[in-house]
């Protein structure tokens, strides 16, 4: 059994994914750049909020304006981040029973800090014990200097936690930071992505998650 489970937060715990869409072909507006569909996104998302403008901007790195447009970007998110954002099913009666057993539990994600802190507080208050979004001087996953930030604010073992996340992104960081991985299929990414990505465990529902952290 695993006495500390870390989740990543979009496609994982919360579907933010036509917020996160709506406000990317906002600012494709606004620039004057390609929008993309609902689905599109999915590929896009996932690896911190300015690789995300990177990927919208038709000049990417090269746009000497690609920071103010993901600072207009990120009011913008910030204002409209909870109009169609929802836990996935069963969610939050797995996090209640989780907590009700004593787990150590942490969100750790490439959203920016404040929009973790305040989304995740938002649906789940008082859940958590650690969640940490993208600060500065911290690489975005996969890149596991930032995991170990969380397990040491957790107060976790390495061998008795698990990393749960929908994308692949996910599960190197996972294994990048030495921790047993969960890929949930019912994110952004999907079955296959997860498994070509090596995740150790795949759950299909929030209910066999539960039993794969409680070693049911």
């Amino acid at each position: 059994m695993f006495r500390s489970v870390i989740f990543d937060l979009d496609g994982t715990i919360l579907n933010t994914l036509e917020d996160l869409a709506n406000a990317g072909n906002w600012i494709c507006r606004k620039r004057g750049w390609p929008e993309h569909t609902v689905e599109g996104y999915r590929r896009l998302v996932g690896t911190g909020m300015r690789n995300l403008l990177r990927l919208l901007d038709p000049a990417g790195d090269s746009d000497p304006q690609l920071d103010e447009a993901l600072a207009e970007y990120m009011d913008y998110y910030g204002e409209h981040s909870l109009e169609k954002t929802a836990p996935y099913p069963g969610i939050p009666e797995m996090l209640a029973e989780l907590k009700r057993r004593g787990m150590k539990l942490a969100v750790y994600s490439n959203k920016g800090d404040r929009f973790c802190t305040e989304i995740v507080e938002h649906f789940f208050p008082g859940v958590f014990d650690v969640i940490r979004g993208k600060v500065d001087g911290v690489p975005v996953k996969p890149d596991p200097a930032g995991l170990q930030l969380v397990l040491d604010a957790l107060g976790a073992e390495r061998d008795t936690t698990l990393y749960v996340g929908d994308s692949n992104v996910d599960m190197e960081t996972a294994r990048n930071g030495g921790l047993v991985s969960c890929g949930v299929t019912w994110g952004f990414r999907g079955r296959q992505e997860l498994q070509e990505a090596g995740a150790v465990h795949l759950a299909d529902t929030a209910e066999e998650l539960l039993s794969l952290v409680l070693g049911q």
